[in-house]
């Protein structure tokens, strides 16, 4: 990183939580190599001066707050990341690395493909950003006090209640974790998402917990000593999630696939949540409720017909899971405007 010994650098704000939603920035004010990064149903808070340019992107679902930042910098700068209250933030570093000062905890390092999850209360924090440095990151706030309920509701995240976080400025987690398979591709639905309203809030809500339950199994997997899987059986499990994304009419289980590949059940379940801290049953579900979220939203498929394409019996058996999965029944999702 350049020296800066004679001029002191200038700061920038970056709000990383706020309530407001009616200060966006007007499309026609944000250039156009920025628009085209914009989800249709976020709004958008642009910032440019002769030291940066800085994208904010917001989503208010349910209990979740969502965040996308591109910052380019013309200049050496600081950037000061606040929130206003205490807030868990799931943070996903995607291009560059930085290196950031989190108050009263000190310097920690954000590098790219690695996720996070903080406890940050009501402060400011910093960051340097270099000549020509770009970076991306996202992250999915949650406040403390919600934490209750979204277990009681998907018993998966109780990993993250089991330390608290009423003292703890800093990532909850020891190390930073990679970006698994499951939650790049969790991250690429997310950010790729073309719907608006109801559609767009539904979808995106049940990423932002399939995302948060991704990061709790890492969370819980790092608080035991992890069993040594040899790469073959890690190739081994590539290839059953492949053939599980591929397959998606057909219908089976984990227990199924297990005969398929030739390896005990056992094995195939525990080998496939280590490496992508998701469970093969669970991973299956996700893989048909996304392509049936799509095909009931970009086709004019029956019901019956997009049920045959995602693995189940009629249209009855694909509603009920619809519904235990998105909350909402797959007829009112395709009517929502």
């Amino acid at each position: 990183m350049e020296k800066h010994a004679f001029n002191k650098p200038a700061e920038k704000w970056l709000l990383i939580e706020r309530e407001d939603t009616h200060n966006y920035t007007a499309a026609e004010n944000i250039p156009d190599e920025y628009l085209q990064l914009i989800m249709p149903y976020a709004g958008a808070y642009f910032y440019r001066d002769e030291d940066c340019d800085m994208l904010t992107q917001h989503i208010k679902v349910g209990e979740f707050s969502i965040f996308g930042h591109d910052i380019f910098a013309r200049q050496y700068f600081i950037l000061r990341p606040y929130t206003s209250q205490h807030i868990l933030a799931l943070h996903y570093m995607h291009d560059d690395t930085i290196h950031a000062m989190i108050d009263h905890m000190g310097p920690f390092r954000l590098s790219e493909k690695e996720v996070n999850l903080f406890s940050l209360h009501a402060d400011f924090h910093t960051a340097a950003l270099d000549v020509g440095q770009r970076i991306t990151s996202f992250h999915i706030n949650v406040k403390p006090a919600m934490l209750p309920a979204l277990v009681a509701k998907f018993p998966a995240l109780q990993p993250l209640t089991l330390e608290s976080t009423e003292h703890l400025n800093g990532p909850l987690n020891k190390q930073p974790y990679q970006i698994n398979f499951v939650g790049s591709l969790l991250l690429s639905k997310l950010l790729s998402c073309r719907y608006v309203g109801m559609q767009a809030e539904c979808y995106l809500y049940r990423c932002c917990v399939d995302l948060y339950q991704n990061f709790a199994i890492q969370y819980a997997q790092s608080l035991q000593e992890p069993a040594h899987l040899p790469d073959s059986q890690i190739a081994l499990m590539y290839r059953v999630l492949e053939y599980i994304k591929t397959h998606i009419p057909e219908r089976f289980t984990s227990k199924e696939l297990a005969v398929r590949f030739n390896i005990p059940e056992a094995l195939l379940r525990t080998a496939f949540e280590q490496v992508f801290a998701t469970p093969a049953d669970d991973f299956i579900l996700q893989q048909r409720m996304m392509t049936a979220y799509d095909l009931l939203l970009q086709t004019r498929s029956s019901l019956n017909s997009i049920a045959y394409r995602t693995g189940y019996r009629n249209r009855l058996a694909l509603t009920v899971e619809f519904e235990k999965y998105y909350g909402y029944d797959p007829i009112a999702i395709r009517n929502a405007q």
